[in-house]
C-alpha cells in the first residue's frame, strides 16, 4: 500500500465543489469535502492524512469609502456559517487544518460597476459616481502558499508517505511540487470535472485524478 498525504487548497477546492454542485451559498459542509477528496484515492492507497489549508472567515468591521457605512462581517450569516465548517472540519479523524489569515487590502470596485464604466467611457458619456454598493473590500489570503509548501518539504524530505495528491490550480505549488519529485515522492494533481487544469500543473506531476463531485 502506498502512503498517500491529500493536501487541499481550501479556497479552490471548496470553491469548485460549491460552484459545480450549485450548493447552497455556493460552500460545501465539511463532510462533502472530505468526501469528495477521498473519493480520489485509488485501491493501492493508504491515506496518511487530509491537509486542509485555508484562512478563518474575515471578522473585521470595514468603513465603506463612498458613503461612511459600516459593516461587520462578525455580525453577517456567511461567517457563522464559515465557522461552524471549520469547526466541523477540524473535528473529524486524520484532518489537519492549516490555516492562514485573511487581510482588507483597500476596495474594489464591482463588475457591474467596471461595466458601466466601459461602457460610459465608450460613448463618451461622464463618468458614473459610484454608489456604496459599487464598492467591497479586496480580501487578500496571506500565508496559505506557504504553509502548503511547507508540509511538501516536510512529508517529502522525512520521507513520511509515498504519495502526495494537490487539491490545487495555483501554479506557485510547482516548485514545492519539483521538490517532491526529486526526493522521490509520486506527485499528483486533482482536475475538478468540468473545470480546466492549467498545463503546467500536469506537466509537473505524475499524472492528474479526474474528479466529479458529489453532494
Amino acid at each position: 500500500m502506498k502512503k498517500t498525504a491529500l493536501l487541499i487548497d481550501g479556497g479552490w477546492f471548496s470553491k469548485g465543489l460549491g460552484k459545480i454542485l450549485r450548493l447552497p451559498n455556493r460552500w460545501p459542509n465539511a463532510a462533502q469535502v472530505v468526501k469528495n477528496a477521498r473519493a480520489v484515492l485509488e485501491a493501492d492507497e493508504e491515506l496518511f492524512r487530509i491537509f486542509y489549508y485555508d484562512c478563518e472567515p474575515f471578522d473585521r468591521e470595514v468603513t465603506n469609502p463612498v458613503d461612511g457605512s459600516k459593516v461587520d462581517y462578525k455580525l453577517m450569516p456567511a461567517y457563522s456559517a464559515r465557522k461552524q465548517f471549520f469547526f466541523d472540519l477540524g473535528q473529524t479523524g486524520y484532518v489537519a487544518l492549516r490555516r492562514g489569515e485573511l487581510k482588507a487590502r483597500g476596495w474594489e470596485y464591482s463588475a457591474s460597476y467596471r461595466k458601466a464604466l466601459l461602457a460610459g467611457g465608450a460613448g463618451g458619456a461622464p463618468a458614473i459616481a459610484p454608489t456604496a454598493k459599487d464598492v467591497y473590500p479586496n480580501l487578500e489570503q496571506k500565508g496559505v502558499d506557504m504553509r502548503i509548501g511547507i508540509d511538501v518539504a516536510t512529508l517529502s524530505l522525512k520521507r513520511v508517505v509515498d504519495r502526495i495528491i494537490l487539491f490545487s490550480g495555483d501554479t506557485d505549488m510547482i516548485p514545492a511540487m519539483k521538490l517532491a519529485r526529486r526526493e522521490g515522492l509520486q506527485v499528483f494533481v486533482v482536475k475538478l470535472n468540468p473545470w480546466p487544469l492549467k498545463h503546467t500543473l500536469i506537466e509537473d506531476s505524475d499524472g492528474v485524478r479526474l474528479l466529479t463531485p458529489t453532494p
